[in-house]
């Protein structure tokens, strides 16, 4: 008996642990809830759907097998996939004994069909139904794998007998390892009629985005395209406002809730994408506009992952304020998002959106050093990026988002070699030749054996330690330097065998010509007490002393003794 109900739990818990493979398609997924009703599956229906720059055709009720199979044959001639709604499927069905057999006769229906994007099995289930769902999910991969099983989940703002669990993040969290779907998709309607946004709308994306990078699934949301219940009329620019948000949270597919305008809804002048009668309406043109744009930027979102999600302005709850080691830095009180990615190549990427879907936003952004350029990627009304230094300025419209790759370049500076001569020549890009010890200086390159510096106070210097050269070796040192601005005195300081440290009494001045020209300086340190006959163990370069430095750059040629 204990054997059998060993074997009964190792069973379980493999079933939970067989995750299905993430959906990975090659177009980023548009779609919709409520297509054309039965009556209206026809070629002037489905074109219109194609004409707006859907990826793949959405639900559809009360269509029976031949309807689907008709549907099917009509967007394949327009060009779209669809996703398939039948009246067999019902997670009841595992009740029956030979329930995979149905499984099987629907895959023989549709999966050959080239039209065929998918099967449809939930809407906003319970937890209870989470077991169920994931056998029928998991039986259809295993028969058909190229085609998605799909569920959509509820929004943080279903109460817990909605749920079944006592909190949203667990019934994300018990979806996912029971039902192991495929995409993680859910609905989050936020535009209220009494004004505003439902306070949660941001804290459902983190929760989404977080649980979906967990366990390895993409997430996709749900939008709202109609005036309902509570839900107001959606703008054009809250329209864009919805899409972008969503996509700066890392959302690898959207739909739009809803497409066809029921009868009643149409009746009461409250209208969707299209009509009842499937003629387009005031939000066509908008959503059409919209599906390009996404479809565009698309092709580089779906290679990207998501590495974190910030605010600035007012932080909406659950969220995080963007913080000082942002590799890009925006304005404080300006209400954006900036939502981080990377390539499979470890290329870094920002989104940057306008949180508010009223007011235009100026931004003016400033990126680390080690970005050494910026592509932006075409986006919603793209318009140029004017790129000044490490500053980028643009304007963004209500609701609207720049999509950035970041170009960026970085050597790790490595320790530096024991050297027993002076002769630093920095005729290898990129290696400053173990030069470091940087203050009130910064190492900008080593290029065309120019080691280049940015001063940024009154005594700037750097230093190369790890020398080990013989007394009395050199009597003088020779530095080939030029310098924008500064006083007109540089320094050079030593430390020796005896005393490791650099300290005011082992140093000499030079004087430099701060003219932004080439000049070649000769120092005696042979002269000096403190060098004769003492092993130089570091060097420390003052290239101009006193005074302001700040703004001035400094290029060396080469640094030597004789």
């Amino acid at each position: 008996m204990l054997m059998l109900v060993i074997c009964v739990l190792l069973s379980s818990i493999c079933s939970l642990a067989a995750a299905q493979q993430p959906w990975a398609p090659d177009e980023f997924p548009i779609s919709f809830w409520s297509g054309p009703p039965a009556a209206q599956n026809t070629l002037e229906a489905w074109q219109t759907v194609k004409d707006c720059n859907f990826t793949y055709a959405g639900t559809c009720g009360g269509y029976t097998r031949e309807d689907n199979l008709k549907r099917l044959d009509l967007c394949e001639k327009v060009g779209l996939k669809a996703l398939v709604v039948d009246q067999r499927l019902s997670w009841t069905m595992v009740a029956d004994e030979n329930w995979q057999d149905i499984v099987r006769q629907v895959v023989a229906d549709y999966s050959s069909h080239p039209a065929f994007y998918g099967y449809f099995l939930r809407d906003e289930p319970n937890h209870y139904q989470f077991d169920a769902l994931g056998q029928i999910s998991r039986e259809f991969e295993a028969q058909d794998p190229a085609h998605l099983p799909y569920i959509n989940l509820f929004p943080t703002y279903a109460n817990v007998a909605q749920l079944g669990t006592p909190t949203y993040a667990d019934h994300l969290d018990k979806f996912l390892r029971v039902s192991t779907p495929r995409v993680l998709s859910y609905d989050h309607y936020c535009l209220l009629k009494a004004g505003g946004i439902r306070p949660d709308y941001f804290e459902n994306l983190e929760l989404v985005r977080e649980a979906g990078l967990r366990h390895g699934v993409p997430p996709w949301q749900i939008i709202l395209s109609v005036a309902h219940l509570s839900y107001r009329d959606p703008t054009e620019a809250e329209m864009r406002w919805q899409v972008n948000t969503s996509l700066a949270y890392g959302m690898k597919g959207l739909m739009y809730f809803t497409y066809w305008t029921n009868r009643s809804r149409h009746e009461a002048d409250m209208f969707a994408i299209v009509d009842w009668e499937g003629k387009p309406k005031r939000l066509y043109p908008i959503v059409q506009k919209l599906n390009a744009e996404v479809r565009t930027i698309g092709k580089v979102l779906l290679g990207l992952t998501s590495t974190g999600v910030y605010h600035t302005g007012d932080v909406p709850p659950g969220c995080r304020r963007l913080g000082t080691e942002s590799i890009i830095r925006l304005p404080e009180d300006a209400p954006l998002i900036v939502g981080y990615f990377v390539d499979a190549e470890g290329a870094e990427y920002a989104m940057i959106v306008n949180r508010d879907y009223a007011e235009p936003v100026d931004v003016e952004a400033k990126v680390l050093p080690h970005v050494v350029d910026v592509t932006n990627i075409p986006a919603s009304d793209a318009s140029s990026i004017e790129v000044d230094g490490r500053t980028l300025r643009f304007t963004l419209a209500p609701g609207d988002a720049r999509l950035l790759r970041l170009h960026t370049e970085f050597e790790y500076p490595a320790a530096p070699e024991i050297a027993r001569t002076i002769d630093f020549q920095f005729d290898r890009p990129g290696d400053p030749e173990g030069w470091a010890g940087h203050h009130g200086s910064h190492l900008v390159g080593v290029k065309d054996s120019i080691l280049s510096l940015g001063l940024s106070s009154r005594d700037p210097f750097f230093s190369r330690s790890f020398l080990r050269v013989p007394p009395d070796h050199y009597t003088k040192i020779k530095i080939r330097m030029r310098i924008t601005s500064g006083e007109k005195q540089g320094q050079l300081f030593w430390a020796t065998g005896e005393e490791r440290a650099f300290k005011d009494d082992k140093y000499m001045n030079f004087p430099i010509v701060p003219d932004g020209e080439w000049h070649e300086y000769e120092i005696p340190v042979g002269e000096h007490a403190k060098w004769k006959g003492q092993e130089i163990r570091a060097l420390r370069l003052d290239p101009t002393t006193g005074g302001s430095a700040a703004g001035a750059s400094a290029q060396i040629d080469w640094i030597i003794g004789e």
